[in-house]
């Protein structure tokens, strides 16, 4: 008898059949008062989205004691693409706000992975700086004075890198600390001073020392200097310059 009535039409007789009151059945079924209304009265516009209506049919089937298919197959024949306004379940806004911490989270790791390998990479491919007690110029010179024989060459690196002077493998301590001591001859001495990293990158600098010779030792060798100059290196002293 309920195939060639609506839905409304179909439910109003199963409950009706039964005693089930409109106010009854949204007692029995917890589905909200208004939303019974528009079933019983197959009131298209104010029934909630289709999930909902295919879920609330199965309960009233399930409370009056009956095979919720005429109820369902009722509702098919309305051929609705949607019910209401909107046809799907209303969006968790916890999910969403879940969804995007996540994507935050995300973010935040990758951010973090690449600061360290670049770290990683620049410690094998950048380009290596180095710390030494050897300006590249003094006053008006390239180079610095000395009248000591011995110069003690000293700095520091990464200690990773590798360091050479004048092709000279130059041992580097735990903390990339080197020191090291050079036999001057007279007059102009040229170091070359290379830093070498893992994969190849490289730095050189070119470093000057004048070894001025004391008129009473064997090397007479001096180069002759201004009264200018002279006065320039009055009190002066080598400090550690850093070479980026």
């Amino acid at each position: 008898m309920t195939s060639d009535r609506n839905l409304g039409e179909t439910i109003t007789e199963l409950t009706g059949s039964r005693g089930v009151s409109a106010e009854k059945l949204s007692e029995l079924t917890n589905i909200p008062k208004r939303y019974i209304t528009a079933l019983f009265e197959n009131d298209i516009k104010n029934m909630p989205a289709a999930p909902y209506v295919r879920g609330y049919l199965n309960k009233i089937a399930s409370v009056i004691g009956i095979d919720p298919e005429p109820l369902q197959e009722s509702y098919r024949r309305l051929n609705l693409k949607t019910s209401g306004r909107e046809d799907y379940l209303p969006k968790n806004r916890f999910a969403i706000a879940k969804s995007k911490k996540g994507w935050i989270a995300a973010v935040i790791i990758l951010l973090i992975v690449g600061y360290f390998v670049s770290v990683r990479l620049n410690a094998l491919l950048g380009i290596p700086s180095i710390s030494i007690n050897l300006p590249e110029k003094v006053a008006d010179n390239s180079f610095i004075e000395t009248r000591d024989p011995i110069f003690i060459a000293e700095g520091d690196i990464l200690p990773k890198d590798s360091l050479f002077i004048n092709n000279e493998a130059i041992p580097v301590d735990g903390n990339g600390h080197f020191s090291k001591e050079m036999a001057l001859d007279g007059g102009l001495n040229t170091f070359e001073i290379r830093v070498k990293r893992f994969l190849g990158r490289e730095k050189t600098i070119i470093r000057k020392v004048f070894y001025i010779v004391d008129e009473t030792g064997e090397n007479t060798i001096q180069e002759p200097i201004s009264e200018k100059q002279a006065e320039s290196k009055t009190g002066e002293t080598s400090e550690p310059v850093v070479v980026e």
